[in-house]
């Protein structure tokens, strides 16, 4: 068995009254509801009292946004940024217009680069402006989630360390942010591995892992966080006591006359157990929601899928399964799509804090429904 670390990865599992925000992967569909979500969240005065922000591939690319946004947030009086097209929500937008994964997955075959490093330097273009890592503001703290293909755990990303379970804390890390949000989003297998040179990072002797030793300090093979944990839930469920989750994860789809061949099968039984992984962990979070173990709301491009008298008044039927049809890409979207997944967002996050996240279980008190942003 491992030896037992003396100092557990991210200082304890102590829960603390804090506020988590978790964004899932979805490509630019994500990137765009999870923006839409978070204006309204602004509305309710909530970006103010964020202490975690974690997010996985496609969400990774809003957090960046809004990590390099924080420090140019002006408030009113009632705690809401007053400016929160200009930081936040142009460069959203700027990367939504920008085709990246065909691209990227050709440009991958230059001996010389590699498809990650290609959709790095679009998040770069577009985000993160050759910002580092270490350069990310600490508050909120900033959680950006990779799958490791080496020890099968996740690796987190934070402007003051690198992290694996299996291997412990990593300080000192120089790193671009856009190599850790490709890195993030490197859906397979286009656009993974990342691979990162751990070489330069000093590791923690207070959380040492059994994996603490060569190759695994020297570097980092990565895949994209999604893999893992789609919800990116890992890294807020241990600390905070508030959770706030965005999903925009795609539908489950149904197959009435599944492949029986043996790579189209195999990829459906990869797609059933994901499913089933993000759907373990919607129902722990729930439960914990309903015995006042946490409090918080969730919400998804799905809610009131299978009750229609819970989805958001403010989307018509079309616009819900329209929000729902459009894929897992990063290609460029058209004006209207990012309208309609802005929208979606914004009516879903309004909904359900509404019902769910409460003054009486620590949430913000409600306001009529704003206009949600548009490109």
């Amino acid at each position: 068995m491992p030896t037992p670390r003396a100092t557990p990865i991210d200082g304890g599992e102590k829960l603390e009254d804090i506020t988590g925000f978790c964004l899932s992967g979805g490509g630019y569909r994500a990137m765009l509801f999870h923006a839409g979500a978070i204006f309204r969240m602004n509305e309710l005065g909530l970006l103010k009292t964020l202490s975690r922000v974690s997010s996985v591939s496609g969400g990774s690319m809003t957090a960046a946004a809004l990590a390099l946004a924080y420090p140019k947030f002006q408030y009113d009086a009632k705690g809401s940024v007053t400016n929160l097209t200009a930081t936040f929500l142009k460069p959203v937008l700027d990367q939504a217009a920008d085709s990246i994964d065909v691209s990227s997955a050709f440009g991958g075959l230059n001996p010389f680069s590699s498809a990650a490093r290609e959709a790095g330097e679009s998040y770069d273009r577009n985000i993160t402006k050759g910002v580092k890592l270490a350069q990310v503001t600490a508050n909120p703290t900033f959680v950006f989630n990779a799958t490791s293909l080496m020890t099968g755990v996740v690796m987190r990303f934070r402007s003051d360390y690198v992290a694996d379970y299996h291997i412990g804390t990593l300080k000192g890390l120089d790193i671009p942010l856009s190599e850790v949000v490709a890195a993030s989003a490197g859906f397979p297998p286009v656009l993974s591995p990342t691979v990162i040179d751990l070489s330069s990072a000093t590791g923690d002797p207070a959380t040492k892992g059994p994996l603490a030793r060569l190759p695994f300090t020297r570097t980092a093979v990565l895949t994209d966080g999604g893999v893992y944990d789609n919800m990116a839930t890992e890294t807020v469920w241990k600390r905070c006591r508030k959770i706030l989750v965005s999903n925009a994860g795609k539908p489950f789809g149904f197959e009435d006359d599944p492949h029986h061949n043996w790579l189209q099968q195999s990829l459906r039984v990869i797609d059933i157990v994901m499913d089933q992984a993000e759907d373990l962990r919607e129902r722990i979070l729930v439960h914990a929601y309903e015995v006042g173990a946490r409090n918080g709301a969730m919400w998804g491009l799905t809610s009131g899928l299978n009750k229609p008298a819970e989805r958001p008044s403010m989307l018509t039927p079309a616009e819900f399964d329209a929000a729902q049809a459009i894929p897992t890409r990063l290609t460029k979207f058209s004006k209207s799509d990012q309208a309609l997944l802005l929208k979606a967002g914004y009516a879903h996050t309004a909904s359900r804090i509404r019902k769910y996240f409460t003054p009486a279980t620590g949430g913000p008190a409600d306001i009529p429904d704003g206009t949600p942003p548009t490109p």
